[in-house]
């Protein structure tokens, strides 16, 4: 049975191989094949060959050249965090490009840059935030370069480090997994019978859409509804402002197409329900 070697760094390999050929004075060759075969390859080439998609993607690691700025900001960062060595980084320590692009994804969908530091929440309790929403392990190190390559600040502080975000950024993506998960569960009986109370009511107010309605309905100010609006926004792209106006809408105005699929999608209607016709 394979052992996970690093999640199959080959570099990681090569190291162990290197230590191995000092201390048994075999050749390099020899080396690399016991060292794969203690998790469970046959020899270096069946290595290779089951290794072939991460060898690829190293290849094409587009974060591999860093310039002088990059590296000297970044001394001493591993997956653990800032170090206290004085080691230049190795950019191919994050060489899982694909889920450097999803940390970074996330980080464009709910951070802004401010003048100050954030002290509320370090690069450790940040990637604990990150880890909730993707669902995927995210180490300490992978947020802070992700932050990095995003233009974010850093400010040290031991292993970990805070950066330059708006504190309604971070409070967005603290509830954004409660949030999103409460809108999974099946309400529209309740609506149904919500709205038929509603509209005994003289001052009944007739939205064109649900939405504004349901949020009520759902949370009963457990949550801001500006923080309810920033998340949603940050799923669809667009600014809470943009979003509360749309919930709000009583005249001719239509959201777009496009945009009512994608709310459809998180309120887990179909677009059609979600019109108070």
């Amino acid at each position: 049975m394979k052992k996970n070697v690093n999640k199959h760094n080959v570099d990681y390999v090569k190291r162990l191989a290197k230590k191995l050929k000092k201390e048994q004075n075999i050749s390099h060759h020899e080396a690399l094949n016991l060292t794969v075969e203690k998790f469970g390859f046959n020899n270096w080439k069946h290595f290779l060959n089951e290794n072939k998609e991460s060898i690829e993607t190293k290849k094409h690691n587009p974060y591999d050249k860093l310039s002088i700025v990059d590296i000297n900001k970044l001394i001493g960062l591993c997956h653990n965090g800032f170090s206290n060595g004085n080691e230049k980084i190795d950019s191919s320590t994050f060489s899982e490009i694909q889920k450097i692009e999803k940390i970074r994804a996330e980080i464009k969908k709910y951070f802004t840059k401010t003048k100050s530091f954030n002290l509320k929440r370090s690069s450790y309790g940040l990637k604990h935030e990150l880890e909730r929403h993707l669902g995927n392990y995210v180490t300490n190190g992978e947020l802070i370069y992700a932050m990095y390559l995003e233009g974010y600040k850093i400010k040290r502080c031991d292993i970990n480090c805070y950066f330059n975000i708006s504190s309604v950024g971070l409070k967005n993506l603290t509830i954004s997994n409660k949030l999103l998960e409460s809108f999974k569960v099946s309400w529209e009986y309740e609506l149904e019978d919500y709205l038929k109370f509603r509209k005994r009511l003289k001052k009944f107010k007739r939205n064109k859409y649900h939405f504004d309605l349901i949020i009520s309905l759902l949370f009963q100010n457990d949550i801001p509804k500006k923080n309810v609006y920033g998340v949603i926004g940050a799923e669809i792209g667009e600014t809470s402002e943009t979003i509360k106006q749309w919930f709000t809408i009583e005249n001719d105005e239509s959201i777009p197409e496009e945009k009512l699929i994608a709310l459809s999608k998180i309120f887990n209607f179909k677009p059609e329900k979600l019109k108070n016709f």
